[in-house]
C-alpha cells in the first residue's frame, strides 16, 4: 500500500474522576485566560504536569463527528475501533451522564492523568459553569473553597454508585473540570492552571512529543520509563521475551526514548480508508530518531509477538518519519485488528 498524506487536524474540545466546579476567588481571571471557556485538547499540556508518567486523552467530539453517532450507540461504536479504551468516563458511563450530565455523548473531551501526586481526571464540560454547579448541589455535593466534595454514600442517583475518584472536584475556568479521590492531585492541576506549577507545555521535550499527538482524536502518553514497561515482551513470559530478542536482534539495536505517544486518528464516516495508528517516540537527537525509526520500522512486520496472526494483520506501515528528534511511524489500522490501545502484550516496535 501507498504513502498517504494525512492533513494535521486541530483538537476540536475532547482513574476515575468527578467533576470540577468554582476556581479559587483571585484566580478565575488567570485560569479563564489559558483556558477559556472553548478549551481544546491543545489546551490539556498546559494543565498537567511536567513530570507526569502518563496520560490517556479522548477527543469525544471528534470522534463523535468522525463517526457520525452520537446517540446510544457511540461507546459500542468507538469500542470497535478501540477509540474508548483509554476511556474513563466509559466505566462510569451510567453515574456520570445520569448525575452530571457527563458522558462520552455530551462532554467535549477527557483526559486521564498520572501525576507524582496521584491520578486525576480532567474533563471539557459540555454545560455552563452555573449548570454544572447546579447539576453537583442535586446529587449531593457540597461546595467548600471552590472544592466540591461527596460522601459516596450520599449520591442521590438511584441504582448508581460514583467511582472513589470522583469524591473532589474543582472547576478551572469556565469549561473544564478536574476531579480525583485525592485532594493534593486536585491542588496540583489548579495550581499548573493558575501558572503557578510548571506544565508539561513547559519542558522543550515533552512539547515537541505534545505536537505529534495533536492530530490524534485518542492517544496515550507515557515518559521513558513508563512507555518501556507497558510496551516490554519480558513482561509476558520467557517464550515472548525470547521471540522478542530475535526480532530485535534482526532489526538492530532499540534504545531508550524519553516520550511516547500511541493513538488513533480516525477516518471520517462513510469513508472507507482505515484509521491511522500512531507511535511516536521523542528521542535526544535528529539522528538518534532517524536511525531508531529504521530500526522499529523492520519490527512492523512478520509474527505479531505477544498478539496473534501478523504485524501487518492488524496494521501496516504507510510511512516513517523525523520530526525535531521525534521518531514517528504511521501505520494503517486494519478490520478486526487486535486493541492496540489496550496495553495488553507488548507492542515490540516501541518497546525499549
Amino acid at each position: 500500500m501507498g504513502v498517504r498524506s494525512w492533513t494535521p487536524r486541530g483538537w476540536t474540545a475532547s482513574a476515575v474522576a468527578v467533576a470540577v466546579l468554582a476556581a479559587a476567588v483571585g484566580a478565575g481571571v488567570v485560569v479563564s485566560e489559558r483556558l477559556g471557556a472553548d478549551a481544546r485538547v491543545q489546551d490539556v499540556a498546559r494543565l498537567v504536569p511536567a513530570d507526569l508518567a502518563g496520560l490517556d486523552v479522548t477527543d469525544w467530539e471528534s470522534v463523535r463527528d468522525r463517526l457520525g453517532e452520537s446517540g446510544d450507540g457511540l461507546v459500542a461504536a468507538a469500542s470497535d475501533r478501540d477509540l474508548a479504551t483509554r476511556s474513563t468516563l466509559v466505566s462510569s458511563d451510567v453515574v456520570v451522564a445520569e448525575g452530571l450530565g457527563w458522558s462520552p455523548r455530551t462532554v467535549r473531551w477527557e483526559a486521564f492523568v498520572q501525576t507524582s501526586a496521584g491520578t486525576g481526571l480532567l474533563v471539557g464540560l459540555p454545560e455552563s459553569r452555573s449548570r454544572t454547579e447546579a447539576r453537583l448541589r442535586d446529587v449531593g455535593y457540597v461546595e467548600s473553597d471552590g472544592l466540591w466534595t461527596i460522601d459516596l454514600s450520599d449520591l442521590r442517583v438511584d441504582g448508581a454508585s460514583t467511582p472513589e475518584t470522583f469524591q473532589q472536584v474543582r472547576l478551572l475556568g469556565d469549561g473544564v473540570a478536574v476531579a480525583s479521590s485525592e485532594v493534593p492531585v486536585v491542588e496540583q492541576l489548579t495550581a499548573i492552571a493558575e501558572g503557578r506549577a510548571e506544565s508539561l507545555a513547559d519542558d522543550p521535550t515533552a512539547a515537541r512529543t505534545w505536537a505529534q499527538a495533536s492530530a490524534l482524536d485518542v492517544f496515550a502518553l507515557q515518559d521513558g520509563q513508563a512507555g518501556c514497561d507497558s510496551t516490554d515482551p519480558a513482561e509476558s513470559g520467557p517464550d515472548i521475551a525470547a521471540q522478542a530478542a530475535v526480532a530485535v536482534d534482526a532489526a538492530g539495536e532499540l534504545r531508550p526514548y524519553r516520550w511516547l505517544v500511541r493513538g488513533l486518528d480516525v477516518s471520517a464516516a462513510p469513508t472507507d480508508e482505515p484509521d491511522r495508528f500512531v507511535v511516536a517516540m521523542t528521542f535526544d537527537s535528529s539522528t538518534q530518531a532517524a536511525e531508531q525509526a529504521e530500526v522499529r520500522s523492520r519490527l512492523a512486520t512478520g509474527p505479531f509477538i505477544g498478539q496473534t496472526g501478523t504485524v501487518e494483520e492488524s496494521i501496516e506501515l504507510t510511512r516513517q518519519s523525523v520530526d525535531d528528534g521525534v521518531a514517528v511511524l504511521d501505520l494503517d489500522r486494519q478490520d478486526g485488528a487486535v486493541s492496540l490501545m489496550a496495553f495488553a502484550g507488548p507492542l515490540v516496535l516501541a518497546s525499549c
